[in-house]
């Protein structure tokens, strides 16, 4: 048996309401064989000892007046149905929550473009380069080696179709 299993049918079990011999037995041999099943057996028959050692509680005589004065007074009702903000008071904070957000975003953007240009150089785009040979197209920075060395451009009477070439350091 599976501890999920006994805590489902731990209260019938410790109330012993449960009427299955076959069950009870599995019921008891899990609980003698399970530390974690035993130690949660002790703490619940400890609350419920501590819980029947107590006298009665009765409530005071102050407090029962109270309840019963509280009972008998109608609750309040409200006649008037509660209104939410109207649209217009909705729109209006919506609109400012906008504006804000569009001029931090614009004062975040700006300054964070001045630090961007003040630390590194302006590179040009990619350049998109075409083999005719096979469709293919990809995009290549050719103004930065791949594999390091120099970047070598020969002219067009060297090779067809510009492509390009990277010299060996």
């Amino acid at each position: 048996m599976r501890c999920s299993e006994f805590l489902e049918r731990y209260s019938d079990y410790r109330d012993r309401l449960i009427s299955d011999p076959h069950l009870r037995r599995r019921l008891s041999q899990h609980l003698s064989g399970c530390s974690r099943c035993m130690r949660y057996h002790a703490r619940v028959s400890r609350g419920v000892t501590a819980f029947k050692s107590l006298s009665d509680l009765e409530p005071s005589p102050v407090f029962r007046r109270e309840l019963a004065r509280r009972l008998a007074t109608p609750t309040l009702v409200v006649d008037e149905p509660v209104v939410p903000a109207s649209a217009s008071i909705m729109v209006t904070l919506m609109l400012l929550a906008a504006a804000a957000l569009f001029i931090w975003e614009a004062f975040t953007r700006l300054s964070t473009d001045q630090a961007d240009a003040s630390a590194t150089p302006s590179r040009p785009l990619p350049v998109a380069v075409a083999n005719p040979s096979v469709p293919f197209v990809s995009f290549a920075d050719l103004t930065v080696p791949a594999f390091g060395g120099q970047l070598h451009t020969p002219g067009a009477e060297e090779e067809p179709f510009g492509t390009y070439t990277i010299a060996a350091p």
